[in-house]
């Protein structure tokens, strides 16, 4: 099977997840910023307390999706761990505080960066042609799931298709802005699993 991986095909193949994802990361900061508050806690005293805490009510959402996590945490950020093996996809949701993404540490995770580009499209098929070898195509696609936040609002949740490392940072094949797509959530307080609305204080015990 030869893959499609242009922006609109791979949104259509992800827009399921890309969506559970940013409502389980809302409900996640809601969360995590309600157990501080009753604890008298300044998040940012220990921001990697407050990412652990998001990730794991985030976790916990989205297991219907079976979301493997990573335990080494490579980019400095807890919330780098989600990892998700759709059909022909695989999702690292990668939270940063820029546009940038980092560098991964692990040769494992250099890897997954690494794939070929769709934007480098040829005037014409030289497979077809006959004139050059080609590689066959990959049959999996490496994605990210990048996003930011302030407070209690994402400000940034982009699908992005990484395709090599260089000067410390993630070179991008292309980037799709899904803020705008999937905010304002609802309803701020957040959704309760039993299909009621629900606050912080009814919610976490």
């Amino acid at each position: 099977m030869t893959l499609d991986n242009d922006p609109e095909p791979v949104f259509e193949r992800m827009d399921t997840l890309c969506g559970e994802v940013f409502h389980a990361l809302s409900r996640g900061l809601q969360v995590a910023d309600y157990i501080h508050s009753v604890a008298g806690w300044n998040p940012a005293a220990d921001t990697h307390l407050h990412r652990h805490l998001t990730r794991r009510e985030a976790m916990e959402d989205l297991k219907q999706l079976n979301p493997e996590l990573e335990d080494d945490d490579d980019l400095g950020l807890p919330m780098s761990g989600l990892l998700f093996n759709l059909p022909v996809d695989t999702v690292r949701v990668w939270h940063t505080i820029d546009a940038k993404i980092p560098a991964p540490r692990t040769e494992k995770k250099r890897r997954f960066i690494q794939q070929e580009s769709v934007m480098k499209v040829s005037l014409f098929d030289d497979e077809a042609l006959g004139l050059f070898e080609t590689s066959p195509r990959p049959h999996r696609n490496n994605m990210i799931i990048q996003w930011t936040a302030d407070g209690l609002t994402i400000t940034r949740f982009d699908l992005v298709r990484p395709v090599d490392v260089q000067g410390g940072c993630v070179v991008i094949d292309w980037r799709l802005p899904l803020l705008d797509h999937y905010a304002p959530v609802q309803d701020v307080r957040y959704r309760r699993r039993d299909g009621e609305e629900g606050t912080g204080e009814e919610e976490v015990q």
